[in-house]
């Protein structure tokens, strides 16, 4: 089950995206458990930054990760004002933002990571690949 909270913020259709995200999950040989992305404003971004990660700072996205085996469970916590911000320093649309983050928390429970240079060329060559599979099936 893939749920989306995010009080009219996303202008793609959820199905769509569980669809795509779920074909994501697919090539990598996993399964959906349980997987919700939470929308929210900065300040609960900092809140949960400052509570769960000991960082006081806000951030665009926050994953936690209770994935099990190749059962996927997890829940995802985006910033909406930070994705608007990311989106317009990098000349994307919301929609295309909202993509790789969605796409970066999901990459996140399925292996992958972000932490040295090397991994963060992956993690956004990756999520240009899922960018790109969204756009070939809508």
């Amino acid at each position: 089950m893939i749920r989306f909270n995010h009080n009219k913020f996303l202008s793609l259709p959820e199905e769509d995206l569980a669809l795509w995200l779920n074909s994501i999950v697919e090539q990598e040989g996993y399964t959906v458990e349980e997987l919700e992305y939470n929308f929210v404003d900065t300040d609960t971004m900092l809140s949960l930054n400052q509570e769960y990660l000991n960082h006081d700072t806000d951030t665009d996205i926050i994953t936690f990760d209770y994935t099990e085996s190749k059962s996927i469970k997890a829940e995802a916590y985006i910033s909406c004002d930070a994705l608007k911000k990311n989106a317009k320093i990098h000349a994307q649309t919301i929609e295309s933002e909202s993509l790789r983050l969605l796409s970066h928390a999901l990459l996140h429970c399925l292996g992958y990571n972000d932490k040295t240079n090397e991994q963060k060329e992956l993690m956004r060559s990756k999520e240009e690949d899922c960018i790109n599979l969204f756009h070939v099936k809508h």
